[in-house]
């Protein structure tokens, strides 16, 4: 009996190391706010921006932290999304390192 109860604890052990998350994930739908531009060189800007959450559904796997993900300051390179304060944006967010990507 012992021997199986090891058995059991060792492959329940085994699964959990088998969803080690390298990166949280979750998709949303929201609005961007606190948008800001700074310009990098002549030509060249970047976009900074917030989003408030309309919807969050975190992966059920590897899940985020909606309240870290709202509190994070996104990048759009360049600008070459052409965004807006108040415009509707939807998508997925990935958690690296310690950092939130907008994918």
């Amino acid at each position: 009996m012992k021997t199986i109860l090891f058995a059991l604890s060792a492959l329940v052990m085994a699964n959990a190391h088998a969803f080690d998350c390298k990166q949280n994930e979750a998709q949303f739908i929201g609005k961007v706010s606190d948008l800001r531009v700074v310009k990098i060189d002549q030509g060249i800007r970047d976009c900074y921006f917030k989003i408030q959450f309309t919807r969050f559904d975190s992966s059920m796997v590897c899940p985020m932290d909606e309240s870290a993900a709202a509190n994070t300051e996104l990048l759009d390179s360049d600008c070459r999304m052409g965004l807006e304060n108040g415009h509707e944006i939807s998508g997925y967010l990935v958690e690296k390192n310690g950092s939130i990507y907008l994918e």
